[in-house]
């Protein structure tokens, strides 16, 4: 017992040290790539693994394929009940899980090359203990985050398979409108479909995860450039506060250091912004599916409790529901995030003492007008908008997020009124 134990310690100690312990090497997606393999997501390895996985994967494919004959088979039988829209219902949960998993597999190189541009944290700032602190914690939060999202996504799966996919006919395997199979046949089926649940899911994780990400690295680049001023005053302070002409020397010191620490810090704005039209490249289709699958599951979510009224058998499809309006409010609540950090930005550049530190010299006036020049062209860029779109024009931000709450309110008022 006591080995048994001890054994049990050593694992959980050996867990936590490889997900929640922050070291500058750690990989901030080494926990979601685990999850990913678990549940079908991806695999990088080759060989029997990759095969024994990919067998894994098909199991997904043809309980989705299930699915679409027995929707087949229900409108050339149609009855008006709960059972069709039950079959309709995970028909769409599949398919808005297939689709995402093309999507991530589409993306993956992409992705990847995000996933190492966050994990390089080379830039610090100029406070690196702080920025530091601000990588762990997020580290941290993503970790605990995803552990907390993912067991109650599972619970909730398992809490769907006791009490639908093992209960309700339409759930069940079926050839002809009849079920085949033993128990342990409809338990693995079963278990299958309540996987798709935990695919949709998983798949949105990754790109909260990288869009925080995102979010950390421009809030230590605002923090850069609010601490510019500062960094400039204790260096050249002797100088500047006295008002006093510089010497040659001594202004020539301070042009250098001014424009070599803008620099760096526009080159990693840059950086941010040319992996942030990647990501929203990528962002575009997965939030145009998930906003429009979204509102059409919630539909048909309203739709089995409007009929079953709120039992135990109706409250899975709330609780998933409130999954996926968790999705869309923390993907609305991230690109919101972003958005404003970029325009803090030319925020602190506005704020920064432009008539004390670049006072004109004639000696150095080339510097002193390209370095203006500089600023303001950042000032500009900093107050474009970071368009994250999920459809032509629509962009993602709190309002669409409003919108969809409003219609998804006024589909269930809809859907109460007819089922009485």
């Amino acid at each position: 017992m006591a080995s048994l134990f001890h054994l049990g310690f050593t694992l959980q100690r050996k867990f936590l040290e490889r997900y929640f312990i922050f070291f500058d090497s750690v990989d901030y997606f080494n926990l979601f790539n685990t999850f990913g393999t678990l549940f079908a997501m991806h695999y990088d390895a080759k060989g029997l693994r990759k095969l024994l996985w990919t067998a894994y994967r098909t199991l997904y494919v043809l309980s989705y394929l299930s699915y679409w004959y027995k929707a087949g088979w229900m409108f050339n039988h149609w009855e008006y009940n709960t059972a069709s829209a039950n079959v309709l219902g995970a028909l769409g949960l599949c398919s808005g899980a297939f689709l995402r998993m093309i999507l991530f597999e589409h993306h993956y190189p992409d992705l990847k090359q995000l996933q190492r541009f966050l994990n390089d944290r080379t830039y610090q700032g100029s406070d690196p203990s702080w920025a530091r602190e601000r990588r762990s914690r997020l580290y941290r939060h993503n970790n605990r985050f995803l552990v907390l999202l993912v067991s109650a996504i599972v619970l909730e799966s398992l809490c769907f398979l006791a009490r639908l996919l093992l209960t309700r006919r339409e759930f069940m395997l079926q050839y002809n409108g009849e079920v085949v199979g033993g128990s342990l046949l409809q338990i693995v089926y079963g278990t299958v479909t309540a996987g798709w649940g935990i695919v949709y899911v998983l798949s949105f994780i990754v790109f909260y995860m990288l869009i925080e990400g995102f979010r950390l690295e421009m809030e230590i680049l605002v923090h850069s450039f609010q601490q510019l001023e500062d960094s400039l005053l204790i260096k050249h302070g002797e100088f500047i506060r006295t008002g006093l002409p510089m010497g040659e020397g001594n202004e020539l010191a301070f042009w250098s250091d001014l424009k070599h620490r803008l620099n760096e810090r526009i080159r990693r704005h840059v950086e941010l912004l040319q992996n942030l039209r990647k990501l929203r490249s990528i962002v575009a289709p997965f939030a145009f599916l998930q906003y429009y699958s979204t509102f059409g599951l919630i539909a048909d979510s309203f739709f089995i409790v409007s009929f079953e009224g709120f039992s135990g058998y109706s409250m899975a499809y709330v609780l998933f529901a409130s999954f996926l309006i968790l999705e869309s409010f923390l993907l609305s609540r991230g690109v919101e995030h972003l958005t404003e950090l970029n325009l803090q930005i030319g925020t602190a550049l506005y704020e920064f003492d432009w008539p004390q530190l670049l006072r004109y010299s004639t000696r150095f006036r080339r510097e002193y007008n390209g370095i203006r020049r500089t600023m303001l062209l950042t000032i500009v860029q900093s107050q474009r908008s970071l368009k994250f779109n999920y459809g032509a024009q629509e962009q993602i931000s709190m309002n669409s997020f409003a919108e969809l709450m409003q219609k998804s309110y006024s589909m269930l008022t809809f859907m109460l009124q007819l089922g009485r």
